[in-house]
Formats: C-alpha cells, structure tokens, sequence
C-alpha cells in the first residue's frame, strides 16, 4: 500500500512540475504593438504576440499606480481601460508577464504647428504660384 502511496505522490510531482515548467514557459520575445497614447485617451490597444493569450496587460504611471489591466485575447489583442484620463507630460509602462521588457511610453503635447510657421508656408507657396504664373505667362 505505501508503494502505491508514493508512486502516486510521486506522480503528482511530476505533473506539478511539468504544469509549472508549461506555465513558465508562455514568454515571448515578440514585442508588443501599442497604438501611440495621447493626452486625454482612457483606453490603450494593442497587441501582443497570440501565444500570450490570457496574460493579463498592465498599464502604470511613473509612480508604480496601476491605472488600468486588460486581457491578452486569443488573436493576440487586449484593450486595457484606464482609471483616468492621461495627462501631457506622464509617462506610463504597459507590461506583461509574458515578457519582453515594459514599454515606457512619456506622453507629449499634440504637435500643432504655430501660427507663424502656417503663415510662412502659405506666403511661400503664394509667391511660388506666382513665380510660376509669371513664367506661363513669358512662354506664351
């Protein structure tokens, strides 16, 4: 009877084992593809590589606060929904356990090009037309 006892204790191991060492396993070095964040956005989408399937994404500030986790889908997507809007100027880590490194990402100011650079672009392709009219004008 206590043989039986210990071959079945053993073969519990075993298959503990070989679970963990499965588990264990599920890492990719495949990194993520993380649509850009922006000021204001409470949601961030990707995707991760489909193997990590069921890992769970997370998104941090810079002081380790969790601002939101997601599952990693079958297809390799995830959408994880944040607790608050971001703000210019944070930064945030999205990680996973399924690897590879966190991805820090520092959000900046939207690029709107000021007004002087507008106006200059617009007086510079004015004055090209009318170069170019001038000249139309000369073949004629």
């Amino acid at each position: 009877m206590q043989k039986r006892f210990s071959a079945v204790a053993l073969l519990i191991v075993v298959l503990l084992l070989a679970t963990v060492t499965m588990v264990a396993a599920q890492t990719t070095t495949v990194p993520p593809v993380i649509r850009p964040p922006y000021p204001g956005d409470t949601v961030i989408t990707g995707t991760w590589d489909p193997q990590c399937a069921g890992n769970v994404v997370t998104v941090t500030d810079a002081n380790g606060i969790v601002l939101g986790t997601g599952i990693i889908q079958p297809d390799g997507s995830f959408v994880v929904n944040l607790n608050r809007p971001l703000v210019t100027g944070e930064s945030v880590t999205v990680s996973s356990p399924c690897g590879p490194n966190p991805l820090l990402t520092v959000l900046g100011p939207v690029p709107i090009p000021e007004a002087g650079t507008l106006l200059m672009l617009g007086a510079g392709l004015a004055g090209l037309a009318g170069y170019a009219g001038l000249r139309w004008r000369a073949r004629k």
